[in-house]
Formats: structure tokens, C-alpha cells, sequence
């Protein structure tokens, strides 16, 4: 069956580690679209943070962001789904890292609260040249109790990120949504909230079949739309996890993996 609908993830798929695109990823993408076959994003950025690589790549499809807890047109601002995380276990959860000396974000309507600044922010801040709202709350607790997060987001050195994560998917099993979007993110979302869940659900508002659809991605949080996708693929910097998940190993984003894939499972061209 043609392929109708791509799934790209962003920070190490389609954009490199200086966030620029290769130009043979752009012009496949390009060539897709043209083909009238849909492109969609889905990244655990913010929608502010995805907008402008959206708007880079024309991409004319709904968007998923913050690991598929927001889905929205990149032209009109139309959301079409949102799942913000449930109020009182987001305060828990800012109560676990925060006691564990964790550089904690929430996001609140596409801005970033947080209790202090802190070195582990210019980390994250590296990923966001287009500019950030941060506001300071030191009750961050009280915050979200108030008004519940779309995500929450911690920084830390890798061995510290795969600590908090086991600790958190524990304490917290299935009422929320924990996974690793980098070596150094750790991110919580509300339950059921994935990128394949979010994938699902885009490709049958589009009429999409689940077989029509190709997903790409390098993260583990990818590994939900690799696996629900018709072909899910992974990028040669993917981890370990993430390639043994997926039908095939692409080259990786240095070398414009995506455009590869583009021109031998979609566009039919010599790779």
C-alpha cells in the first residue's frame, strides 16, 4: 500500500545536534508533500519550539508535541487534541524531583515555569535558540496543583536521568506517562499519552490506514509510533532499544537519514 502519512520525530531524525536540516532531508520532504502524501512532526517539544522547523519544512499536517499530549495545525493554531497531566499527581511528581535536587520544567500553555535557575538549564536551553518564556515559581507544586501541566521535564547527566526514571516509572506506574526523550531528559506526560497514541489517532482523522503510515524516529520515545506504524524505522544514532524495535536501521542524521528513506520507501528512487 502507498504510503500516506510520515512521521518524523525532530532532535536527531530530522534536525542535527547544531538544530539545523540537512538539505536532502528538505527537499525529500518537499517531494513527499508535493506528491500530496501527508508529513506530520512529532517531537516532545513544545508547539512554540516545533513551530518554527515546521514552518522551515511547509509542513501542512497537524503536528504532535510534548511526546503526542498536544496535537496542532501548524498554519491555523487549531488544536485538535490536548491531554494536560492529571493536576494532583503533576504536584507529586514536581514533589519527588524537586526533593531529589532535580532541575524540574512544567509547561503551562508553551511557557516554561520553573523553581530557580540552575547550570542544568543553559543544557536545555542549547536546544532552543528561538527563545523561551521562563517564569519563576518557587511553589511549582502549588502551580501545577492549580493549573495542571501539559508535560514536566528534568535535566540531569544520563546515569542520574535513567535513575529517576526507573524511580518515578515505580512510584508512579501507570497514572502517568514517564519516558527518556535524550540522554539527559526525562519527561512526564499524563497517562496513555504517547507518540504512537497521538500518531494513531492523526493518521484516522487523515484516513490514514495504520499500513499507510511511516514512522521515523531515534529516541524512546519513539519506539511507540516505530512500533504502531505500518514501517517504523530507525536512525543509525538511534539507541539500542529504538533499533532493535524497528523494520530497518537508517543511515544516520548526519548523513540525512530521513532523506534516505524518503527516496527508497516513498519516492521509489535510488537510495
Amino acid at each position: 500500500m502507498p504510503f500516506q502519512l510520515i512521521a518524523l520525530d525532530l532532535d536527531g531524525t530530522v534536525i542535527d545536534h547544531d538544530l539545523t536540516i540537512h538539505p536532502d532531508v528538505r527537499e525529500t520532504i518537499a517531494a513527499v508533500q508535493a506528491r500530496g502524501i501527508d508529513v506530520t512532526l512529532a517531537t516532545g517539544r513544545m508547539f512554540g519550539a516545533a513551530l518554527p522547523f515546521a514552518r522551515e519544512l511547509d509542513i501542512r499536517a497537524p503536528i504532535i508535541c510534548y511526546q503526542g499530549a498536544l496535537v496542532r495545525h501548524p498554519l491555523t493554531g487549531d488544536t485538535l487534541y490536548h491531554a494536560a497531566m492529571p493536576a494532583e499527581l503533576a504536584a507529586a511528581a514536581v514533589r519527588e524531583l524537586l526533593d531529589a535536587d532535580m532541575c524540574v520544567i512544567a509547561y503551562i500553555d508553551d511557557i516554561h515555569h520553573i523553581t530557580a535557575y540552575r547550570p542544568e538549564l543553559e543544557r536545555y536551553l542549547a536546544f532552543h535558540p528561538e527563545g523561551t518564556e521562563m517564569v519563576v515559581t518557587p511553589d511549582l507544586d502549588r502551580l501545577v496543583e492549580r493549573v495542571p501541566p501539559t508535560k514536566l521535564l528534568f535535566v540531569a547527566e544520563p546515569p542520574v536521568v535513567e535513575r529517576e526514571l526507573m524511580r518515578l516509572t515505580a512510584r508512579f506506574g501507570g497514572a502517568l506517562a514517564v519516558v527518556r526523550s535524550h540522554a539527559i531528559f526525562g519527561e512526564l506526560t499524563a497517562p496513555h499519552v504517547s507518540k504512537g497514541n497521538a500518531l494513531s489517532a492523526l493518521a484516522q482523522s487523515l484516513g490514514a490506514p495504520r499500513e499507510a503510515v511511516l514512522a521515523i524516529g531515534d529516541q524512546e520515545n519513539d519506539i511507540s509510533m516505530i512500533t504502531w506504524a505500518g514501517l517504523g524505522l530507525a536512525m543509525g544514532n538511534a539507541t539500542p532499544a529504538v533499533r532493535a524495535r524497528a523494520h530497518a536501521v537508517l543511515p544516520p542524521v548526519s548523513e540525512a537519514g530521513v532523506a534516505h528513506a524518503l527516496r527508497r520507501y516513498v519516492l521509489n528512487c535510488a537510495s
